[in-house]
């Protein structure tokens, strides 16, 4: 894959494995169109976290290696690359649990995402007030201690963090997990917003498979390792198989997708 290919990523038929035993991820393929949104969705124990891992080589801390396939990021080869190494080449993620560090303030959180930088005084702080622009609550909250943030707001602060490294793709492990509807929205709002204006490409790995596709283009369903659909954001919110078992839209209650597909067969 080249650069005007389309796709800033590309993973092809992966296998993921941890412990050289346990099998997590099998034959996924997905890509992502430079300056798109693709949601990965499913529940816990899918697959997302890994493939995410996958994709930013941060699989070994974990004890976890890919046997099969290839992963592709802005034409080269994602092959045991060390995690620093793709942040430098424009790779961020957002882990699961928003990892702040809680004795430093706000500022000093978002700060730390532009180490690798080497900003000057002026320069660093034209970053922080364009990243202010989009995260209005922050600016108010730039002197407290992260610690003492909502969970909203701390998960605004690991964005924040990860934009200030100037990323080309963001990846996002379950933004609104554990979040009130109401900074759902907000949340999914600034990552639209971002998508946009500042041209990033987005891969989200999401339970909330609503609010996922409403700000996505594209999304792939994956559960116990295996993607089981794939397609346009909007066609996949009105397939009647995804409103059955992850929209909560059913009579019968909830399914496993590969039986619903083994019944329709």
């Amino acid at each position: 894959m080249t650069e005007t290919s389309g796709n800033i990523l590309e993973i092809d038929g992966i296998e993921v494995v941890y412990d050289n035993v346990i099998a997590a991820v099998h034959d996924v393929s997905l890509s992502v169109p430079r300056g798109k949104i693709v949601a990965l969705l499913g529940g816990n124990g899918a697959g997302k976290s890994t493939t995410l891992k996958a994709v930013s080589t941060m699989l070994a801390s974990e004890r976890g290696k890919v046997t099969r396939g290839t992963i592709t990021y802005d034409g080269m080869p994602v092959k045991n690359q060390d995690p620093a190494v793709m942040v430098g080449l424009g790779m961020v993620q957002v882990l699961e649990g928003r990892r702040c560090f809680g004795h430093l303030t706000v500022e000093e959180n978002i700060i730390a995402g532009a180490y690798s930088r080497k900003l000057s005084k002026s320069e660093l702080k034209n970053e922080l007030e364009k990243i202010y622009n989009y995260f209005k609550r922050l600016k108010e909250r730039r002197k407290s201690q992260a610690g003492f943030t909502s969970g909203g707001e701390q998960q605004m602060i690991a964005v924040a963090r990860a934009m200030m490294a100037k990323p080309k793709m963001l990846l996002l492990d379950e933004p609104s997990m554990g979040l009130a509807p109401q900074l759902v929205e907000e949340i999914f709002n600034i990552v639209r917003e971002l998508n946009v204006k500042e041209g990033v490409s987005i891969l989200l790995a999401e339970q909330n498979t609503n609010i996922a596709l409403r700000n996505a283009n594209y999304g792939y369903i994956i559960e116990t390792g295996h993607v089981m659909l794939h397609g346009p954001a909007q066609d996949l919110l009105s397939d009647p198989k995804v409103k059955e078992l992850y929209l909560g839209i059913s009579k019968e209650g909830r399914k496993n997708f590969r039986d619903v597909l083994r019944a329709e067969n």
